[in-house]
């Protein structure tokens, strides 16, 4: 609770600052995501200078996590029902899937454990794609017939 207490404050205050980009939500969840986990680790190393060890086994992060996803999902099944649950679970799922896959190659925890600077790269990574307004793939099907008119 004393970890959790400071990393959500200082969470609040840079999702304020991320808010006021306008960013599009996915975007703005994993730029958030990458923050939290500076802002844990930065507290982690001070606390570990004060000579509190509880500080690094902070793991309650996965669970805000999963309770999120499944507080979407209900959500989600009251609007649209069962079948687009599925099939945003089962991208969801998949997406998980492929992200376990790259981060746990060797390559991808020497690069993130030793170079944890390379988080920003993906961060202005992140912030750049979340401007992003135009065209989605799926609006180039769905459009398609217009294209007859040109």
């Amino acid at each position: 609770l004393i970890a959790f207490l400071p990393v959500v404050a200082i969470g609040l205050l840079l999702r304020g600052y991320l808010s006021s980009l306008n960013l599009l939500l996915v975007s703005r969840i994993s730029a958030l995501i990458i923050l939290v986990i500076f802002i844990t680790a930065g507290l982690s190393i001070v606390g570990y200078q004060m000579g509190f060890n509880t500080g690094m086994t902070v793991t309650f992060f996965p669970t805000v996590i999963i309770a999120w996803t499944i507080e979407r999902m209900s959500i989600l099944w009251e609007e649209e029902g069962p079948r687009e649950v599925a099939v945003q679970g089962a991208g969801s799922l998949f997406v998980a899937i492929c992200a376990y896959l790259a981060m746990s190659r060797p390559l991808a925890g020497h690069l993130t454990f030793n170079f944890p600077e390379l988080h920003l790269v993906i961060l202005g990574l992140i912030l750049l794609m979340g401007q992003y307004t135009g065209y989605k793939l799926s609006e180039l099907r769905r459009f398609n017939p217009m294209k007859a008119y040109d």
